[in-house]
């Protein structure tokens, strides 16, 4: 008796079936065989499993990965998934297979579910936290003379569109003697494809605030000082837009007076600013179309629990704008404005003894830390 032979789907039916699947599937999948295997690898597959998820919230889970600092102890790294589901966030515990992450270690920026941090040698590391794939390369060192105001660095990572690279930004802000408040700030580029570093044209500013830039649109963004005013400092947003290593400048959104202190975020491909007040309030505001400075639009007035001032930033908002992830000092926060609650995600370690919490949110993805 002669068997039937199983149809064989399309291709492009097959990657439109995959991408719409969850990535631990994905990663089950890879040992099926070795066709399925050269598929799951392919660069080009990775790209529109990301354009997907990124177009195609419900079918998305982020990370959000927490790197807490502990008197004595060192950095602990823990991962969390986060989710969508009628219209609230479900954060929970996440089954990161990479040991790699428990360096201590500073994160730099994710992009495409890549994450990138430093490392105790003076290197910088792309890690895959889904896949556990990782990259290190050097960091770069320069001679320097250090004047009164000293030196600040600032770095940035995202991803060329057009190169089709992936970079890392680091930039050494030195302040002028010459005129107070103002700053040089000297630029380089890592690039992944070349495997170097590169400097381009630097630019002058006031002060950069933020030790890493947040990256949306192919632009990185950092919140900046242009100018001292009575009564205090004008703020604005100091981009560098990645493929064409172009810098500008995207106003805030208007504010009360009152001591304000900026934190930016990224959600959902969305610019997302922060306004700190001294009263222990923060406005968040998103931008719903990028580069239009009129599309700034308040999503909620959050008031601090704590008694002490803290600064609260943006990390990941629902789709409705009803609840939003927060840094909140050195916790990591779920604020629903319907009812004005504060949810504590986790403890990182058993003890209050905190020094400081880096956090970055990504999208899970099968993407290579190598080209």
């Amino acid at each position: 008796m002669k068997m039937e032979e199983i149809p064989t789907l399309p291709q492009d039916i097959i990657v439109e079936i995959l991408i719409r699947l969850p990535l631990k599937t994905l990663l089950k999948f890879t040992s099926v065989s070795k066709s399925w295997l050269s598929l799951l690898s392919d660069s080009q597959f990775h790209k529109t499993h990301i354009n997907f998820s990124m177009n195609n919230p419900k079918f998305t889970d982020y990370t959000l990965a927490a790197v807490p600092t502990v008197s004595g102890l060192g950095k602990i790294c823990h991962v969390y998934t986060i989710r969508s589901e009628n219209s609230s966030v479900i954060v929970s515990k996440h089954e990161c297979p990479s040991k790699t992450l428990s360096l201590s270690a500073w994160i730099l920026g994710s992009c495409n579910g890549l994450i990138c941090l430093t490392t105790d040698s003076f290197n910088l590391m792309l890690l895959n936290p889904c896949t556990g794939k990782f990259n290190v390369f050097p960091d770069l060192m320069i001679e320097y003379e250090v004047g009164d105001g000293g030196v600040h660095i600032r770095y940035g990572f995202g991803y060329d569109a057009y190169a089709e690279d992936y970079k890392v930004v680091k930039m050494f802000s030195f302040p002028r003697i010459d005129n107070e408040g103002k700053h040089v700030n000297m630029v380089s580029v890592y690039s992944l494809k070349g495997n170097s570093w590169s400097s381009i044209q630097g630019f002058d500013s006031g002060h950069v605030n933020g030790n890493v830039g947040v990256f949306a649109n192919g632009v990185f963004h950092w919140e900046g000082c242009c100018d001292y005013v009575s009564g205090g400092i004008s703020s604005e947003i100091v981009t560098l837009d990645l493929a064409k290593e172009r810098y500008g400048r995207i106003a805030l959104p208007r504010y009360e007076g009152g001591g304000i202190h900026w934190t930016l975020g990224e959600s959902r491909g969305r610019l997302v600013a922060c306004c700190n007040y001294e009263s222990n309030k923060a406005d968040m505001w998103v931008m719903k179309e990028y580069g239009v400075e009129k599309t700034w639009t308040k999503l909620v007035t959050i008031s601090s629990p704590d008694d002490g001032r803290v600064n609260i930033s943006p990390l990941f908002v629902a789709e409705n704008g009803d609840e939003v992830l927060v840094k909140l000092g050195t916790e990591v926060t779920l604020y629903n404005s319907r009812n004005a609650s504060f949810k504590r995600i986790a403890d990182y370690v058993s003890t209050d003894d905190f020094l400081q919490v880096q956090v970055a949110t990504y999208l899970e993805s099968l993407a290579s830390p190598h080209i």
